[in-house]
Formats: C-alpha cells, structure tokens, sequence
C-alpha cells in the first residue's frame, strides 16, 4: 500500500513537471511569434541604396533624338500657372521644388521623368534608389529617391523632399527628410484643386512659385513588376510603353522649366516641340 502511494506520488510529480514544462515552451513559442510579427510591422520595406551607375546614367543620359521622337504629347497633364507672393530661388536660380515620398507609387512613377528632364540643365549626384510600399497600390515599384541627392546647374535650382519612408512603424511610414516652413505653406496653400487634382497628395511640383504640378503624369501600373534596370533600359526606346510615359512626362516638365528660366540653355528650350508645349502651358 506504501509502495502504491509512493508510485502515485511519484507519477504525480513528473505530470505536473511534464504539464509546467509544456507551459514553458508554449510561453517561449507565443513569445518568438510576438516577437517576429512586431518586427515584420516595425521594419516593412527597404531604406534607400545609392542607385546603380549604369540606371543612373540611362536615365540622365538620354539622347535629343529620343525625346525629340517623343515630342508633345497633348493628353499629358501641365502644370497650373499660380500668382505667388514672390518667386522661388535658391541660390540666384529659380527653384523646382519637389515633394514627395519613398513609398508613394505615383512618386515613384513621376521620379523618372523629373531625373530625365532636370538632366538636360545640369547633373544629379548621389541619387538614391528606393521603391514604393508593398502594401499600397502598384506595390514594389522601383524608382529613384530624392534623400540625400544633390544638383548642380547653371539655369536653375532642385529641392527634393521626400517626407517619408517606405518602412512602416507604429502603423506609419517613418519620417525622412523635415520640409521647412516655407516649403510647408507652399505644399499647404497650392497643392489644391483647382491647381492640383486633390488636396494635400503627391507629389507636388512648384517651379519657381509660377507654376504647380500634382501627381503623376502617367499611369504608375506601366512599371509594374520591372526591375530598375529594365525601366532605365526601357526609356530611350520610344517604342517601349515606359519610354513613351517616362520621355512624354519629362518634356512637359522641361518646358515648364524653360518658362521659369527664360529659356536656357536654348540648345533645349529653342526646339520646336518644346516650344509648342511651353505655348500650351497657360
């Protein structure tokens, strides 16, 4: 009878280290999944990298014979014309402002045609390469970033802003680059119909205070699913689809830029097509 209780005992002992050791490892289990999906949430997409060289120069280098080819396309949407209290300039220049954001599509989309056109005035060092959210539409879509990209030119200035990440934490893009209070009441006051399609969205374009732009010119879902290389590779085709949209956009902003900058360098702004947008442009 002893022995009986005994063995009992004994039996009882090893379920109860048997059922706490279950606990320990269902507690341990539940803890690495926490653990694995606040990390998912607070690290979603990708800090921009320096772009590749050879994108880069695809993308500054196109020759006048494809744009040319391209000429004016009159469904391509252009920039408003607004009266602002002074004109944007930095530097003795008139300024482009861009803002944007990493992991905006349309952002995405428009990168392309302002890199392609702000080449034919002077030259980007350090452009970021980046893609729009995972979780938004056109997801993945690969394109430059503005963060940390300087600009030189004789003709004019660039700003680029790109206000937010592609990284999600607490439920939000991370901050990036920190707009002044200028470029604030700027995106504030004409990044508004009737001057830009909707109210607050991007990216939004002023060049010199003269003129606005919002959104993308063209359709982000052309891009979807190429890699850097190949939209680079795509724009000096003017048969391609991306060429087409990239190149078409990119001519519309020039002019714009040739109507702030009294038409300089005229190697550029003095060609026929060119001119024929810039009468466009109201």
């Amino acid at each position: 009878m002893a022995q009986a209780k005994k063995n009992a005992a004994s039996t009882q002992r090893g379920q109860i280290i048997t059922f706490v050791s279950v606990i320990v490892v269902l507690a341990i289990v539940a803890a690495l999944i926490l653990i694995k999906i606040n990390k998912s949430s607070s690290s979603q997409g990708t800090a921009s990298v320096l772009a590749p060289a050879d994108v880069v120069a695809a993308a500054t280098g196109v020759p006048a014979s494809a744009f040319s080819a391209i000429g004016y396309n009159s469904s391509l949407p252009k920039p408003s014309a607004i009266k602002g209290p002074s004109s944007l300039v930095k530097n003795g220049l008139p300024e482009v402002l861009y803002m944007g954001a990493d992991y905006c599509p349309f952002c995405a989309a428009q990168r392309w045609a302002i890199v392609s056109a702000l080449s034919r005035f002077g030259t980007f060092t350090n452009l970021g390469a980046t893609s729009s959210a995972s979780n938004d539409v056109y997801p993945n879509t690969q394109t430059f970033s503005f963060h940390g990209a300087g600009y030189t030119s004789k003709y004019i200035s660039f700003v680029g802003v790109e206000l937010q990440t592609n990284i999600v934490s607490n439920g939000s893009y991370t901050s990036l680059d920190t707009p002044t209070s200028q470029e604030n009441s700027l995106l504030s006051k004409w990044d508004n119909p009737p001057y830009t399609p909707t109210a607050g969205g991007i990216p939004f374009l002023d060049f010199a205070n003269k003129y606005v732009l919002g959104g993308a010119s063209y359709n982000p879902g052309i891009l979807q699913g190429l890699s850097m290389q190949t939209i680079a590779g795509s724009i000096s085709n003017t048969s391609s689809t991306p060429g087409k949209a990239i190149l078409g956009s990119a001519n519309v902003l020039t002019a714009t830029i040739c109507k702030i900058d009294n038409n300089q360098p005229a190697s550029v702004c003095s060609l026929s097509y060119i001119q024929q947008i810039e009468n466009a442009i109201k």
